[in-house]
């Protein structure tokens, strides 16, 4: 009779716990949580399987549904596994004391969080909120996650992983313009490190800086509201055990949007790096442009030895002076188009508020081609180049580009410069000279000598059959072009002297 009693009395028992259940288990988690978490409902969705609904611990999270796999376990301070659904949390909240911490160690085997937000609103002063999604499309998992404190005899934390992509920040001045965007972050960590503010990898891949206006008025912004914080309130240093940049771009933004990507990639890599915020990385990080060649078919150019450094000097300088500036310098063991190749090239770019400066320089022909441009950032986009040419065989040009109809053979210096507004040419002139004297010779033209008409009588045969005769071979002592453009028109001017006689050509351009 008594085992009887007993049989019963555990029945019943059973049944008070399975009615009071799950609000059991719930508060005594919740209690371990100084009662700062609260829910809209629970139930039993399985044997030992919790379902939680509406989930707000203080003002840092939110989640819409979490499943808690129970087990004795929890007697040791251990839940087997955690799934959080539409969860939201803000970095800066979660970090910070008020938050709730647990006063007992717990631990959570196995995490995995599902279509979920992470705000990270505390990546420095004037850096703009960052809202990376987790677990979309593919659950996120964590495993040993400790909440509390450290148990005697515990083992070294698991190294955790997680990744985003497609994180884009924003002008100030244009919610459509962008400034910076991430293709694909990975951070590697332990959960001792980060409540030590160490990340064990942090590698950014397909970051795409787009060089305008707007990426300097961003840059501005930051500065100002790093200069507001005052150094008691400051954060303190990061610390990244590996920092990796791999595959990244440049483009040229007009008017908010990307208009060019350069033909450039950057790399980077540092190790045990220290940051009081990450808008210090342009500081304490070199970047490099690494060795590659390019290709384009379609353009019949390739470009061989290509590499370089990329310099981003975006406010205060560890000198204490301010710039704002981006400078990517390439250099070049060779540049062919067609069948013109131009040696040792050597680019430097400057971009800054104002608008895109460069200058180049490259041995081409035996002799040297400098040039550079200025693009300003403004309505009608002006812009303006020059080149220039200094002891350069112009038949190197001539027989790569044109070698069956046209050759210059002579030594040539030359000053070209134009100037416009987008599109549209303003102005232009050139001046080429052969000081040394040269050759000309125009083999096409004996092909026209076979289109004389026959019913031409001897004396104009003979005079057009003299003037091709003439511009076929023709070597010259010194001579010019010139050449002049002011929309609509232009004028073409070549002057050559020899022993042959003068040749002078006026051709008006329309």
């Amino acid at each position: 009779m008594p085992s009887r009693r007993a049989t019963l009395f555990a029945c019943v028992l059973l049944t008070v716990i399975a009615v009071l259940i799950p609000s059991l288990p719930l508060r005594a988690l919740l209690l371990l949580t100084g009662g700062a978490t609260s829910i809209s409902s629970a139930r039993w969705r399985d044997f030992a399987l919790l379902e939680v609904r509406d989930i707000r611990h203080r003002d840092s999270l939110r989640i819409q549904a979490l499943t808690l796999l129970l087990s004795p376990k929890i007697l040791l301070g251990r839940i087997p596994e955690v799934r959080l659904y539409e969860a939201r949390g803000w970095l800066s909240r979660l970090s910070t004391p008020t938050s709730g911490r647990f006063p007992l160690p717990l631990t959570i085997e196995k995490l995995f969080i599902t279509s979920s937000t992470l705000v990270i609103d505390n990546l420095g002063p004037g850096l703009p909120v960052a809202p990376l999604r987790l677990g979309d499309p593919t659950p996120l998992l964590f495993t040993q996650v400790r909440l509390g404190a450290r148990s005697p005899g515990d083992a070294a934390d698991e190294l955790q992983s997680a990744s985003t992509e497609n994180l884009v920040f924003y002008s100030p001045s244009d919610p459509l313009a962008p400034v910076l965007s991430f293709g694909q972050i990975d951070v590697a960590f332990t959960w001792d490190g980060l409540t030590r503010n160490r990340l064990e990898l942090l590698r950014l891949t397909r970051p795409t800086v787009y060089l305008g206006d707007d990426l300097f008025a961003f840059a501005r912004r930051i500065d100002t509201a790093d200069e507001a914080v005052p150094a008691a309130a400051r954060p303190e240093p990061f610390q990244i055990a590996e920092f990796v940049v791999t595959d990244g771009r440049l483009a040229l933004s007009l008017y908010g949007q990307p208009v060019v990507q350069l033909p450039v990639r950057f790399a980077a890599a540092r190790e045990n790096l220290v940051l009081r915020d990450f808008s210090e990385l342009q500081l304490a990080t070199t970047f490099t442009i690494p060795p590659s060649d390019l290709d384009y078919p379609a353009q019949n150019l390739s470009v061989r030895g290509l590499r370089g450094n990329l310099y981003f000097n975006l406010g205060q300088q560890p000198d204490g002076d301010r710039a704002e500036n981006v400078v990517p310098t390439v250099f070049a063991d060779s540049l062919t188009w067609k069948k013109l190749t131009v040696e040792k090239l050597s680019l430097s770019v400057t971009v800054n508020a104002d608008g895109l400066f460069g200058r180049a320089n490259a041995f081409l022909g035996g002799g040297s081609l400098d040039g550079g441009v200025s693009l300003f950032f403004q309505n009608d986009l002006p812009w303006s180049a020059w080149a220039s040419v200094s002891g350069m065989e112009s038949a190197v040009v001539t027989d790569a580009l044109t070698p069956d109809q046209f050759r210059l053979s002579s030594l040539v210096d030359a000053l070209a410069v134009v100037s416009a507004q987008g599109p549209n040419i303003r102005g232009g002139w050139g001046h080429l000279t052969f000081k040394d004297g040269g050759r000309l010779r125009i083999p096409s033209v004996a092909k026209l000598a076979d289109r004389i008409p026959q019913d031409w009588d001897w004396i104009k045969k003979g005079s057009a059959q003299a003037a091709l005769s003439v511009l076929e071979d023709y070597s010259f002592d010194q001579g010019e072009i010139r050449l002049t453009y002011l929309p609509p028109q232009g004028r073409l001017k070549l002057n050559l002297r020899g022993p042959q006689g003068l040749r002078d050509i006026d051709i008006e351009l329309r």
